[in-house]
């Protein structure tokens, strides 16, 4: 599986709705603790670290993505 779909698969996991790369996370029904879990497990299983600025400007799932692969890198 490729990043993109573990990301999205992570995001399904909490909020078992439809999920894309352009899905606003906000939208998608979680709560600001909802997205910190789920950014938390995100940098455990890639080994990346999100600032607290950095996480408040994530708007989509794609823009979680770009910020895991340039982590990454």
């Amino acid at each position: 599986m490729d990043l993109k779909n573990e990301v999205i698969a992570n995001f399904k996991k909490i909020t078992k709705k439809e999920v894309t790369l352009d899905s606003d996370i906000k939208s998608l029904g979680l709560d600001s603790l909802d997205i910190v879990d789920l950014l938390m497990d995100l940098e455990d299983k890639y080994g990346v670290e999100f600032e607290n600025e950095e996480m408040t400007s994530l708007v989509t799932v794609n823009d979680v993505v770009k910020a895991i692969e340039l982590k990454t890198k």
